[in-house]
């Protein structure tokens, strides 16, 4: 049978509304915790990445990633038949179900969590998995990347199988059509946006998205001192849109490129606001 451990990174934590699985890793283990296969790849989320400062992954990574519903076959035939382990399973649970409920497939995900059952084997511990992991005496290396994450977690649960085979249900996970689809790792991508420069006049509209490096409201400042109009909103008028990161599929992104509004990063503006000013 063996174990099936799971990690996933998401845009946000709602998976039952916007948030989406933005990276998958699955990791196998055979019945006494030895690794026998592992799996990971970023996903296209078809909107904004969220907390790129936690997950650290760039629109750029998942811009030709494939969607969940591409990968959805692949990844059951590897769950398929194994317990699924995960640290805080609820909340790898929840986006499975979630993911695999807007393919038409009402799933019950459950298996074994590593935190919950921390107290029996790491007694006194916290029970975050950094916690857990030191612990136990096993190495996380570059936390919050699925692959690092499960690899640790698999490591963390095979010391818990010292003890003895532990067992849950396996999820009936459904037969998908569909070949194995290559997986897309962090940091393929190799492309890398056009530089853009658009003569701004006062007056110009322009809009921001994402989290930036310095905080929005300066840079809305900064664009009416140099006497252009901030909205909040893409329009046919706008004259550009200020992207933390110029690969964005916000929902603001996707209206700027079909009404072909030039998308630009935070430091082209700024040398931009630098020439209006000139």
């Amino acid at each position: 049978m063996g174990y099936a451990v799971v990690d996933v990174e998401t845009t946000g934590f709602a998976a039952g509304r916007s948030d989406r699985v933005v990276e998958i890793a699955v990791v196998s283990l055979d019945d006494v915790g030895r690794p026998t296969g592992e799996w990971c790849t970023l996903l296209n989320p078809g909107r904004d990445l969220g907390p790129q400062h936690v997950h650290r992954i760039s629109a750029a990574d998942v811009w030709d990633a494939p969607t969940f519903a591409q990968v959805a076959g692949t990844l059951a035939r590897r769950l398929a038949g194994r317990v699924l382990v995960a640290h805080n399973l609820a909340f790898d649970a929840r986006f499975l179900a979630a993911e695999f409920g807007r393919l038409g497939v009402d799933l019950a995900v459950d298996g074994l969590c590593t935190m919950r059952l921390a107290p029996l084997f790491l007694p006194g511990s916290a029970r975050s998995l950094q916690s857990c992991c030191d612990a136990a005496g096993v190495v996380l290396d570059d936390a919050h990347s699925a692959l690092h994450d499960a690899r640790a977690t698999g490591r963390l649960f095979a010391h818990y199988l010292r003890g003895g085979a532990l067992d849950a249900p396996t999820v009936p996970w459904p037969r998908l059509p569909g070949d194995d689809v290559a997986e897309v790792r962090r940091g393929h991508a190799t492309v890398a946006p056009a530089p853009v420069h658009v003569p701004l006049h006062p007056g110009d509209h322009v809009v921001f998205t994402g989290q930036m490096v310095e905080p929005r409201d300066v840079w809305i400042s900064r664009a009416h001192a140099a006497g252009l109009v901030s909205r909040g909103y893409v329009t046919r008028a706008t004259r550009l849109l200020v992207a933390a990161d110029p690969f964005t599929l916000s929902g603001k992104a996707r209206r700027a490129r079909a009404y072909r509004v030039p998308i630009v990063s935070e430091g082209a503006f700024r040398s931009m606001v630098g020439s209006l000013h000139a």
